[in-house]
């Protein structure tokens, strides 16, 4: 009997996964990497779904590219006081502070300064 039900409950879970595969669109935030709680460092995410799309692992004061699909970031540890977002490429311009759990929409900030 057990065996049955494990067979049975393996058959549908292949069958539900192959119905999902078909239906769901294709998406290149599936290639990301997870969410792993708790993290270290500076750690962006994208939004939907949640995924990791870039890290910085301790505070230098660079001028560094936000990445494309970062819509919010989170300083887990490493000593960050303050992630200067910028509009501009070149961190130049009027600052918004994103140290505290900001969030924003893709692409509206292009650079920022982690010190």
């Amino acid at each position: 009997m057990r065996a049955t039900v494990h067979r049975s409950v393996a058959g549908l879970a292949v069958a539900l996964g192959v119905v999902l595969t078909a239906i769901l669109p294709a998406s290149s935030a599936t290639a990301g990497e997870p969410v792993q709680s708790p993290d270290t460092g500076l750690v962006f995410y994208s939004s939907y779904p949640t995924e990791v799309v870039g890290r910085q692992a301790t505070p230098d004061g660079v001028c560094r590219p936000v990445p494309a699909d970062a819509t919010w970031l989170l300083a887990w540890s490493g000593g960050f006081h303050s992630v200067a977002g910028y509009r501009t490429a070149d961190c130049t311009g009027p600052a918004a502070e994103l140290n505290n759990l900001h969030s924003w929409p893709p692409g509206y900030h292009l650079s920022y300064r982690a010190g």
